[in-house]
Parts: structure tokens; C-alpha cells; sequence
């Protein structure tokens, strides 16, 4: 469960709104600098980089930037739930759910693990929808580290591809996270 090692309330933020997609990225790349002990301008540039090569974005309102950096100890993850979603790309993609992955260069096969879980959470719309009520970070975190949870022991009982393709199969599209978002009461 690597999201929840690498994601903390210290980096999480919860806001009414932002500026667009290269503000969302200063803050987040500003968290994650002082977890990582990084140059900030480091992570924002290598982020960027990475946007401009494709973008990260989702239709549902979710983007995942990500970079890896050489010489980096360990992971770092950034969440931040904007409350107003901002234009996030030239292709008009609007987003209100971020979360930031910054890994070490060496490590793939955690970082593709990470933006797994990560894109599993961001594609559950009662998820993000919980997220947005959040009263708090610690209760942001609190959310992802449950959801993170069930997707492990989903992927433990029946494997990633084949609960990717039993879901595609049925012609379900079930938020199977839906259940851990209701247990939030707030």
C-alpha cells in the first residue's frame, strides 16, 4: 500500500480554488520539496516537463502529474481537492482532484503501483465526491488510506488484470469504492 507511505496530511490541501494547472503544481511540488528535502523548482520542473510531453488528466475531473528524479530516496505524494475545478491542459480538461506522485528514478515498478492504486481512487467519483466534503486533511488521508485498502485486498483476491477485465466483461462500471466513501460521515 504505497500511497498511504508516501502520502501525509502535511501534504494534502483542501481549497476553494487555484489558479490554473502550473499553480496547482507550484503548491503541491512545494509539499512535497520539504518531505523530500529537494529544491522545489526540482520536482515543479520535472512535473511540468512530464505534462508537456502528455498530459495527465482524466474526462472525470482527476489528474495524476508524476516525475521521477534520480538520487531520490523515497517516494512523495501531494493531494489537493479544489472546490472549483481549474482548466488543467489545451484540451480543456477541468480538474478538481490531484494527486502528485514524485518517485525516485529506479524504483518502476513501485511507481507504476502507486499511479495504479492512485488512478483506481481518482476514478471513483463517490471517492472524490467524499473528498471534496473533507473537513480537514487528516480526514482526506484518513479516506485515501481506507480506499487504498480495499483496492489491495480487491487486487490481492483477484489480481489487477483480471479485475480490470471481469469489470470491462460485465459492462459494469460499479464504484467498488463507493462503500468505503459512505463510511465517512462527514
Amino acid at each position: 500500500m504505497l500511497v498511504q507511505r508516501s502520502l501525509s496530511p502535511d501534504t494534502i490541501a483542501i481549497v476553494d480554488t487555484n489558479e490554473g494547472a502550473a499553480a496547482v503544481i507550484a503548491s503541491l511540488s512545494k509539499k512535497l520539496a520539504a518531505m523530500l528535502s529537494v529544491e522545489q523548482t526540482v520536482i515543479e520542473d520535472a512535473v511540468l516537463d512530464r505534462e508537456r510531453v502528455r498530459t495527465t488528466a482524466f474526462p472525470n475531473g482527476a489528474a495524476i502529474p508524476h516525475c521521477r528524479l534520480p538520487r531520490l530516496g523515497r517516494f512523495g505524494i501531494g493531494l489537493m481537492v479544489l472546490q472549483q475545478p481549474v482548466c488543467w491542459d489545451s484540451q480543456g480538461h477541468n480538474v478538481d482532484t490531484v494527486m502528485m506522485i514524485v518517485g525516485p528514478t529506479e524504483n518502476v515498478s513501485d511507481h507504476l503501483r502507486i499511479l495504479a492504486n492512485s488512478s483506481q481512487m481518482l476514478d471513483s467519483s463517490a471517492l472524490r465526491a467524499k473528498l471534496k466534503r473533507a473537513p480537514d486533511a487528516r480526514s482526506a488521508h484518513e479516506l485515501v488510506c481506507a480506499a487504498e485498502e480495499i483496492i489491495e485486498q480487491r487486487r490481492h483476491q483477484v489480481g489487477m488484470l483480471r479485475e480490470i477485465r471481469k469489470d470491462q466483461e460485465n459492462g459494469t462500471n460499479t464504484d467498488f469504492l463507493a462503500d468505503v466513501a459512505n463510511r465517512f460521515e462527514w
